[in-house]
């Protein structure tokens, strides 16, 4: 089973079914959202086969500066939402913040066991018992059957406009709901089926979210509940290989770096929810000197916490990005423990799907049964999976 397609005529050819969908598109709404769609295709296009065709200019008329415009404001309703709740962020992650970074040390010891290169035959069989345990198996395969994998092979660079910090993304049709992945040098290895399981959950958010297109009109629909699918179906894959026997030790590596980076998505969370609510106003990134932003939050902080260091590294707060995935790691932990105790059944996302397009409010998180003292028990039981076989 080949997993990679080679051949850009599927795309293509979803790029003329595109711009024949956008002059049929009913409403303005549409025409945004497939004019969104219909450039992302291009770059990904661009990037995957160079020369196929011209290099995409960014769209600049009229009907796309609109665009821009609607969503600039969406995303400024996000900031100031988190604004809003500043004083609840603040108390729900400040537990939550000294308890990962606790754990992590624990059990960070510094060593990495490698990463083994996986036959094409292996890294499929290794994907399919894992979607097929959700259920997925049959939905696995017609995506690759359908050739919609795609494998990214230039370097990450400046111009990238979809993908600048990330090791894939999809390209969503929203009128039809299809999707194509596209991992950027994606190998038969751990660390591309990581990701993969990422991206797959992205899929299913978007074909299990019923929101109408008028509300939310980017690919991904933004929300600070976007990363949540994408982010359970990470811990769910590598459970699924540390319980399994497979690659166990690599699995406890990406398990460890990928706690690791979502604490500091938290601790981002944590520090921007102690900023002054004059200097948010609006801005998506909250830059300021490391001096400045040590001096509005380092008394929150014990010497010992290495905030000040980390501080330094820092160009920009993205509250947006910073949002999402705090909230994504605090809703995943939650999410695979009752995927899991349902026999890894994906009914207990209903209630969550009801709820997605929602802007936050804690009320959220009590119709869910989320609170900071459940997630601190869980993340220490998860933690327990680092132990050492010696231990």
């Amino acid at each position: 089973m080949k997993i990679i397609s080679d051949n850009p005529n599927n795309l293509l050819e979803k790029l003329e079914l595109a711009k024949k969908q956008l002059k049929n598109a009913k409403n303005r709404e549409e025409q945004l959202a497939l004019t969104t769609y219909i450039h992302q295709l291009k770059v990904a296009i661009y990037d995957s086969f160079p020369g196929t065709i011209p290099k995409p200019k960014y769209y600049n008329n009229k009907k796309n500066r609109v665009y821009n415009k609607k969503f600039t404001n969406h995303e400024e309703k996000m900031v100031e939402n988190f604004a809003h709740y500043k004083d609840f962020h603040e108390e729900f992650f400040e537990p939550i913040r000294k308890v990962t970074v606790h754990e992590l040390r624990k059990y960070d010891d510094g060593n990495y066991s490698g990463i083994t290169d996986l036959s094409e035959k292996e890294f499929y069989e290794i994907f399919f018992d894992f979607m097929a345990k959700l259920g997925l198996d049959k939905y696995f395969d017609k995506f690759i059957r359908g050739r919609r994998l795609y494998s990214i092979e230039k370097e990450l660079g400046e111009e990238d406009e979809f993908s600048k910090t990330s090791e894939g993304y999809i390209a969503h049709n929203p009128i039809n709901k299809d999707n194509d992945i596209f991992m950027r040098k994606l190998r038969y290895d751990i660390w591309s089926m990581h990701y993969l399981a990422h991206e797959f959950g992205h899929v299913y958010d978007l074909n299990h979210f019923d929101e109408d297109i008028t509300s939310f009109n980017i690919y991904n629909y933004e929300s600070f509940n976007k990363e949540v699918i994408p982010m359970t179906f990470e811990r769910l894959f590598l459970d699924h290989l540390i319980e399994n026997n497979i690659l166990v030790e690599e699995a406890k590596d990406q398990f460890f770096d990928m706690n690791y980076i979502y604490y500091e998505f938290i601790l981002s969370a944590y520090i921007i929810s102690l900023i002054p609510h004059k200097y948010f106003d609006k801005e998506l990134h909250l830059s300021f000197s490391s001096n400045k932003l040590f001096e509005m939050v380092g008394n929150h902080f014990s010497r010992n916490d290495l905030v000040k260091k980390f501080i330094n590294k820092l160009d920009a707060l993205d509250t947006q990005d910073t949002y999402s995935y705090a909230y994504g790691d605090v809703f995943s932990l939650f999410f695979k423990e009752r995927i899991k105790e349902d026999n890894y059944s994906l009914d207990s996302l209903k209630e969550f799907f009801e709820l997605r397009s929602k802007p936050f409010d804690p009320k959220i998180l009590e119709k869910l049964d989320i609170n900071r003292k459940e997630y601190v028990k869980l993340y220490k039981k998860d933690m327990q999976l680092l132990k050492k076989e010696s231990n």
